[in-house]
């Protein structure tokens, strides 16, 4: 047993306690954000239209990670790429704060009685376990025990210190004065980055009598402030424009709700009292009935909420910068879930680009089309600039701020990057070469060979638009239907070549003169598909 009756030795307990705690919390963020990130990503993605769902995924993201900050920063990247709507994000946040509170109702009963068997049984799932997302739970288990242990520390601490006459005397002056033990709250969440870390300690602290439960609730009201006070703060200095709104949204919901029920804590301190519970429950209780309630106020205003940020933080005026670039923000390299969302953002203008480049391409041909090249080169100037930029963003991504799933997420953009921009240069050198020399050379199709060259067109159009419809929803199903639809642009390609050479043997005269370029066209076109299907295949997750 530690000997609790020297300063030293209780200083050293509640230092010990609290970094256990700290680290704990820190382990448990990491491991779960690695072992769940992409399936909790896909999950926003897919249930952002349902409001019920959206609030559950949410609350689910926050309780698996105990970061609602993590869950703040993927749902910026998600607004960013306009894959989540703001309303959506909106809701998602509310749930996140109650996905906050429920590892601080476990704490309440009085789990820390078995947190060296919880370490024990982390560290041994750690070890036995290889890379992958058994180790990742192993190790948030390990973590999750620290935090308990941590706990169990820091109220072995502050024993003596409950006992002594003069923190009866401190208390008792703080007691009537709830707006600075709001504000120690808020300092304290400031201090530890974590809002679960400060609660857990007054959960403490009130269990062994050392906090009366009215300074206890005061201090878990500031803590909920506190704890977005720095996301503010970071995202109002560097963020994007999104990351303002979300996190302007975020602390003043919370803020308001804390003022109100500052305002009542007098009679909440009595409604928790006649529950007849222990202080650490009443605590818990508490501070889950805040978050429940900002939710059932809140997640019907998210429209109104979503409009109000909009009026009070305006999109500022884009200005191009030499890149051509418009959202790489290098403030956000420090944000890998923030930084990969903006280059999304980048990526979808490039595939805007590709796009525009493809549909102009078969009008080259026309007679009416003489200007079309030259804008195609502008364009495949601008695409150009555009992958270099993205390509130099996401390489300058710290590797060890990266999780697994984040440098996978890295690699697939730089592959799709690098085949968006050789479609680009297909078009612009091959397409564009091709449409010049029959204008030069005063070639025409044959009637029937111009409809097989338009329709290959059309269906490589159709192919291109689904992979970057399934780039921008992230949805691997729709890449794997464009993968099986290779198989039958790759017959079509066969039949139209094969139907030309007929033409040839048959005389046609326009076949005689244009097989040279339709033969090429037909082939340029072909190089599409295939740079096509590799990004699918990015998509799909085969990269």
């Amino acid at each position: 047993m530690v000997n609790t009756a020297t300063p030293l030795s209780v200083l050293g307990l509640l230092l010990g306690g609290m970094l256990l705690l700290l680290y704990g919390v820190r382990l448990v963020t990491e491991a779960m954000q690695r072992a769940t990130g992409m399936r909790v990503r896909r999950a926003m993605t897919l249930l952002a239209r349902f409001p019920a769902a959206a609030f559950g995924v949410g609350a689910l993201a926050t309780l698996l990670t105990q970061s609602s900050g993590a869950t703040s920063a993927l749902l910026v990247g998600l607004v960013s790429t306009q894959l989540v709507p703001m309303t959506a994000a909106i809701v998602m946040l509310l749930g996140a704060n109650v996905g906050s509170t429920l590892v601080v109702q476990l704490l309440a009963l009085h789990i820390t009685d078995y947190a060296v068997v919880l370490v024990g049984l982390g560290a041994a799932a750690a070890m036995v376990t290889r890379r992958g997302a058994q180790r990742d739970t192993g190790q948030a288990l390990f973590g999750f025990g620290l935090v308990l242990l941590g706990l169990a520390t820091l109220q072995a601490g502050s024993t003596p210190i409950a006992a002594s006459p003069a923190t009866a005397d401190v208390l008792e002056a703080l007691a009537r004065a709830p707006l600075v033990l709001m504000l120690v709250g808020a300092v304290l969440a400031m201090i530890f980055t974590s809002s679960a870390a400060t609660i857990g300690l007054v959960l403490v602290l009130a269990a062994n009598g050392t906090l009366s439960l009215l300074p206890a609730l005061a201090i878990v009201l500031g803590a909920n402030v506190g704890s977005t006070i720095m996301a503010l703060w970071t995202a109002l200095s560097s963020g994007s424009i999104v990351g303002k709104r979300l996190a302007l949204i975020h602390t003043g919901t919370k803020l308001a709700g804390a003022l109100a029920a500052l305002l009542a804590l007098g009679p909440l301190t009595a409604w928790l009292l006649n529950l007849h519970i222990g202080a650490g429950e009443q605590v818990a209780v508490a501070h889950f009935v805040f978050n429940v309630v900002l939710a059932i106020v809140f997640v019907p205003l998210a429209a109104l909420l979503a409009r109000v940020s909009t009026l009070l933080l305006p999109e500022p005026s884009i200005v191009s910068t030499v890149s051509g670039a418009r959202y790489l923000d290098p403030e956000a390299l420090s944000m890998p879930a923030v930084a990969l969302g903006q280059a999304i953002r980048e990526i979808l203008r490039m595939t805007d680009l590709v796009t525009e480049m493809l549909q102009l391409s078969i009008h080259a041909f026309e007679h009416n089309g003489a200007a079309i090249p030259q804008h195609i080169d502008a364009l495949d100037d601008q695409l150009d600039e555009l992958e270099a930029a993205v390509k130099r963003y996401l390489t300058q991504l710290d590797e060890n701020l990266l999780t697994e799933e984040q440098v996978r997420r890295e690699i697939e953009l730089l592959y799709i990057i690098t085949d968006l921009e050789a479609i680009g240069d297909i078009i612009d050198k091959q397409f564009m070469r091709l449409a010049r020399r029959k204008r030069r050379d005063g070639v025409e199709f044959s009637e029937e060979g111009w409809h097989d060259l338009v329709t290959y067109h059309g269906e490589i159009m159709a192919a291109l638009q689904q992979t970057l419809a399934a780039l921008a929803a992230q949805d691997p199903a729709s890449a794997a239907e464009v993968l099986e639809r290779k198989v039958c642009l790759s017959r079509d390609k066969r039949e139209f070549h094969l139907r030309h050479l007929r033409r040839l043997r048959a005389g046609v005269s326009p076949s005689l003169e244009s097989s040279a370029i339709h033969l090429d066209f037909l082939n340029a076109m072909s190089r599409v598909v295939s740079h096509t299907s590799n990004i699918a295949h990015a998509v799909h997750g085969d990269v």
